[in-house]
């Protein structure tokens, strides 16, 4: 089947959902269809001059219809997700669009850039391309006709005529996620590079990704409610480090920073090696610092991947929160521990600086929240994601703080992923674009449960957890892939 020439601007192209020039442009040039190969018209003739079906060689999200990053164009053109498109469609307003629905972002993208685009256009054409492209467009005129008289009652202006060829679903035997594929027994080698900005160098012989990240996930990776473990604990919580999200000893390259400025007479050095030796049965290396001015100097050192900020009533050094928001914006990962007010200052201060949010609040919870696959924002209950990994029952914290939105947009940063009992987010994060630079944060807003009742619902497999994911590991192996190809 013969094509129209590629258009230029592939599937950021605006004229062609455009109500005044989309006639004669879709006449002229084609487009990647949204759904590359698993769409069920291929065969259709108009629809397969106008628009492409190379094969997008991408795996099933993990998540599919649960995942939390549905709305980023980047996430979609890297994974499948049942029924969905690979591509979403450009909006008309682009970055001056103010519609900030999740169906809208779901549906549509507003300029942002896909590095791993991997529409090809360039499809030969035979030596009658003139002649081809006039029938051609002969056949698309009688097509796009019919279909504005069929959908004439929408009245939509940015209607998607790949919408009028796409109803149908996705194929249900797409590629099974690459965390549950059989772990390499062989361990990566994953240097540190202090110059790197927080991402090392790999081996080239472990250099294929899918095995990378099962040499640091476990099979059951992402899974909170698991039937067939060895034995379960009082709190029918799995019983076996081999149901944590990560494996031990796997992330010896790695530096986890642990900035403490909350000290009691419970909560001290003897207190903090109970998480601290928690993290070392992964392999991380840890180091603890109890002062803003030692914190800001490891952090500049470009040596910790990861760091933990224990907040306090009191930000004393001013320069504090810009050197934490440059660490983050550098790729560097944090993890935000704020109790009841006044003990949040740090979290709070940060949070507002990067998304305009604060918190506050003095709830007496010291209850246990409860699995449910969708419950992130029901009262009393978390919702699936990696960090719960292991984890059916867990303990919310004694006194605990909650994150104050100044605006409604403010709202979209952070996912919340955790309920508190009074119902109040209780356990939040951010993660960003694949394109980004920055780091993942996550937020806990109860930071009692480090020091006390460590033992009780889950604890201390979340805190791993969430220091586990918090790496980023999948987007730190592929940045290091990629500037090992450009040398």
């Amino acid at each position: 089947m013969e094509h129209l020439i590629p258009c230029k601007d592939s599937i950021y192209c605006l004229d062609q959902y455009s109500t005044e020039k989309s006639l004669s442009h879709n006449q002229t040039y084609s487009h990647p269809c949204r759904f590359s190969e698993l769409c069920r018209n291929i065969h259709d003739v108009p629809h397969g001059i106008q628009f492409t079906h190379n094969k997008h060689d991408v795996p099933q999200c993990k998540y599919d219809m649960n995942c939390s990053n549905l709305t980023d164009p980047a996430h979609r053109s890297s994974y499948r997700h049942t029924g969905l498109s690979d591509y979403l469609v450009p909006c008309r307003n682009q970055q001056q669009c103010r519609n900030s629905t999740f169906e809208h972002r779901k549906k549509y993208f507003h300029g942002e850039k896909i590095n791993t685009l991997t529409v090809n256009q360039n499809i030969p054409k035979g030596k009658n391309e003139l002649a081809n492209r006039e029938v051609h467009c002969f056949i698309i005129i009688v097509g796009v006709s019919k279909t504005k008289t069929n959908f004439e009652s929408r009245n939509s202006q940015n209607q998607s005529q790949q919408d009028h060829f796409h109803s149908s679903q996705r194929d249900h035997t797409a590629q099974r996620s690459r965390f549950y594929e059989q772990s390499r027994a062989k361990k990566s080698s994953y240097g540190l590079n202090e110059q790197s900005s927080h991402v090392g160098p790999f081996e080239n012989e472990e250099s294929d990704r899918k095995d990378l990240l099962t040499t640091f996930y476990t099979e059951v990776a992402g899974k909170s409610s698991i039937i067939d473990a060895r034995g379960y604990d009082q709190y029918h919580n799995p019983v076996g480090r081999i149901y944590d999200l990560g494996r031990d000893g796997a992330f010896s390259d790695f530096n986890i920073l642990i900035a403490q400025f909350y000290i009691d007479s419970e909560f001290n050095d003897t207190a903090m090696k109970v998480p601290i030796d928690a993290l070392k049965v992964k392999g991380f290396q840890v180091k603890h610092v109890k002062t803003e001015n030692e914190c800001i100097t490891e952090m500049a050192s470009n040596c910790h991947q990861i760091v933990w900020i224990l907040s306090t009533n009191q930000i004393q050094n001013p320069s504090f929160i810009s050197a934490l928001t440059k660490y983050n914006s550098n790729g560097g990962a944090i993890f935000l521990f704020a109790d009841n007010a006044p003990w949040l200052c740090h979290a709070s201060e940060f949070l507002r600086t990067k998304f305009g949010i604060t918190l506050e609040g003095d709830y007496y919870g010291d209850k246990t929240l409860a699995y449910k696959e969708n419950g992130h924002q029901q009262t009393g209950y978390f919702g699936q994601h990696d960090i719960f990994t292991g984890i059916e029952n867990l303990y919310e914290g004694i006194t605990i703080c909650h994150p104050i939105y100044s605006t409604p947009a403010s709202r979209t940063k952070f996912t919340i992923i955790a309920t508190a009992t009074d119902g109040n987010s209780s356990i939040a994060v951010y993660d960003p674009q694949t394109t980004s630079t920055e780091g993942r944060l996550c937020l806990d807003c109860g930071f009692t449960k480090l020091y006390r009742k460590w033992d009780s619902a889950g604890t201390a497999r979340y805190i791993v957890n969430a220091s586990c994911w918090l790496l980023g590991i999948e987007k730190r192996l592929k940045q290091t892939k990629q500037s090992q190809n450009k040398k």
